[in-house]
């Protein structure tokens, strides 16, 4: 028999294949999770973390956004034109480079993403109860480092 393995299953799943699975389950149900409550005030998951990618000052650009976000750039194009079309977002020339657009967040747009946020946070704290502060602390830490890992 192999080391690691389990008599009834058969050879051991390599570590990164269940950590894989884990990952994208978990993905999965917090995106169905938190889009479920966003959905109850009109919005959806990619849309406020628009709004969240334009809270900063100055606006950002459709590349940046793009990287931000990590969208394919069609799809963010449609995200940005529903936040324009709901005047939660407005577009101006970039003051830099006059064939760039810059997003930036309208102050009705400001309003919305408090309110949204104000539903992830209830999210979010449902969810650390559940788990405990050690365990959040150290699943941020970790999926921090994974997220820097990037690119």
């Amino acid at each position: 028999m192999v080391p690691g393995a389990d008599a009834a299953t058969g050879p051991p799943v390599r570590v990164s294949d269940a950590l894989v699975e884990l990952l994208t389950v978990t993905q999965r149900r917090v995106a169905r999770e938190v889009g479920a409550v966003l959905a109850e005030d009109g919005s959806t998951l990619d849309g406020y973390r628009l709004l969240r990618s334009l809270a900063g000052p100055g606006g950002r650009s459709m590349g940046e956004l793009v990287a931000a976000l990590h969208l394919p750039p069609p799809t963010l194009t449609r995200l940005v034109d529903g936040a324009v079309d709901a005047a939660l977002a407005y577009r101006l020339p970039d003051p830099h480079d006059g064939r760039k657009v810059v997003v930036h967040l309208s102050e009705p747009g400001r309003i919305r993403l408090a309110r949204l946020e104000a539903l992830v946070r209830a999210h979010e704290q449902a969810l650390a109860r559940s788990l405990g502060p050690d365990r959040v602390a150290a699943l941020v830490r970790a999926l921090a480092d994974l997220a820097v890992g990037e690119d």
